[in-house]
């Protein structure tokens, strides 16, 4: 057990494309399970999770994707880049960041209450209702050139782009830097799930650092004389306790904003087509009554959660279904093992559009940190998958083509690549 759930910390392509049997057998013989390899606990029951997830005052997000090991990888790659002159201007700007206040994803309450608070306005769901309009637009415009073509390799061609020209226009910046910003997320979120980096990928995650921050530093600088009507105003004018926030602060919560805003969604859109590729039927079932979509959305969240999990550690000593946790020590609370807890969802690694209890998942998180744009990410995905089904048909896995690699992230969960062929419906 303890080898096989190395196998996929290690990234290993066999345990990441299907990680589901190593969780199963970790929940039946050791539900809170110590991993030597992480040097942290890990956590696959689902009730177990909900009550880590809800008890802050015993556990703390500070280090929601994981604690770095300094003898890991990605210190070892900044110590060796750190003898580089030509970094040091970027090892300022890391530096700077590193030594900021927690923000949302890694803040505790009272704090993240009150920065949530502040920010809120940014995706409250009369604005978003306001952006299905434009949503529907980039559906469209992604669409038309590729309905007649029978055949497209999905993630290049529609589910990075859908979810990136939406958070682009939602923060603001516009789709002119689109392939930037695509890049300086994909370097930014590097880290997470990923241990044992190159010294390449360490040195683009410094580089995209460096870009992001100088590039969305003026726009705050600017939105707080001249605010407009999206995500880096609400952010430059947001007010925490009578104050206003840092521009590190500031620059942490536009950085979670785009990563999460594209790579969650992108996956998730990518995990839905996979299926409908796979299952025989499921393109009808979902057009005779389309009033399932957002059930079968929830149900691809469950089967295949974009974030597998993220971290917690003991604000003292405590314990978790019997097991002794000190303060200090870590859990990956692995959400997607929860979503297949058996005692919660009946015939859990069966994918069924129509189950009753699909929404109850945990592929947002749940309690204080549930994922704030988890609306924005539903509303995104229902409104392609809608037209998805409006436009083509028969859509089917390509001869050949398909190597299923996942993405070398034991945390996030997505293809790289994944070629279907249809037909354009009439």
């Amino acid at each position: 057990m303890a080898d096989q759930l190395d196998a996929l910390i290690d990234r290993e392509q066999t345990a990441i494309g299907c990680p589901y049997p190593i969780f199963s057998e970790l929940r039946k013989e050791s539900p809170i399970h110590f991993s030597e390899k992480l040097g942290t606990w890990v956590c696959t029951r689902y009730e177990d999770a909900m009550e880590i997830l809800h008890d802050t005052d015993r556990f703390s997000s500070l280090m929601p994707t994981g604690p770095r090991d300094g003898r890991g990888g990605f210190a070892v790659a900044m110590e060796e880049l750190a003898k580089d002159p030509g970094m040091a201007e970027y090892f300022q700007t890391f530096l700077a960041n590193a030594a900021n206040a927690a923000v949302l994803l890694n803040a505790d309450p009272p704090e993240h209450r009150v920065q949530r608070k502040a920010v809120n306005r940014a995706f409250r769901p009369s604005r978003l209702r306001g952006m299905e309009p434009m949503i529907e637009e980039v559906t469209e415009a992604l669409l038309a050139p590729i309905i007649e073509k029978e055949e497209m390799e999905f993630v290049a061609e529609f589910a990075v782009g859908l979810p990136m020209t939406i958070i682009a226009y939602a923060l603001g910046v516009g789709i002119d830097g689109l392939a930037t910003f695509k890049k300086w997320s994909d370097d930014l979120v590097m880290p997470v799930g990923n241990p044992d980096p190159s010294i390449e990928k360490v040195r683009d995650y410094l580089i995209s650092l460096k870009g992001f921050n100088e590039f969305f530093g003026q726009l705050l600088q600017e939105r707080r004389v001249s605010p407009l009507e999206d995500i880096i105003s609400d952010v430059a004018t947001a007010e925490v306790n009578g104050e206003m926030l840092n521009e590190a602060e500031m620059l942490s919560m536009l950085q979670q904003f785009l990563v999460a805003g594209n790579e969650t969604t992108t996956k998730l859109l990518t995990n839905l087509m996979h299926r409908l590729a796979l299952d025989d039927g499921l393109e009808e079932m979902l057009r005779d009554d389309p009033s399932l979509i957002e059930n079968f959305i929830e149900e691809g969240l469950r089967y295949e959660a974009p974030v597998g999990g993220l971290f917690r550690a003991a604000k003292h000593d405590t314990e978790v279904n019997g097991v002794k946790i000190s303060e200090g020590e870590h859990i990956w609370v692995i959400f997607a093992a929860a979503n297949r807890d058996p005692e919660i969802f009946t015939d859990p690694d069966l994918f069924s559009a129509d189950r009753e209890n699909a929404r109850e998942h945990l592929a947002f998180g749940h309690g204080e940190h549930y994922c704030i744009g988890a609306l924005l990410a539903r509303t995104e995905t229902k409104i392609a998958i809608n037209r998805l089904l409006e436009n083509i048909e028969n859509i089917k896995l390509a001869e050949g083509k398909n190597k299923f690699e996942y993405e070398e992230s034991f945390v996030l969960r997505g293809l790289k690549e994944l070629h279907v062929t249809y037909e354009p419906r009439l």
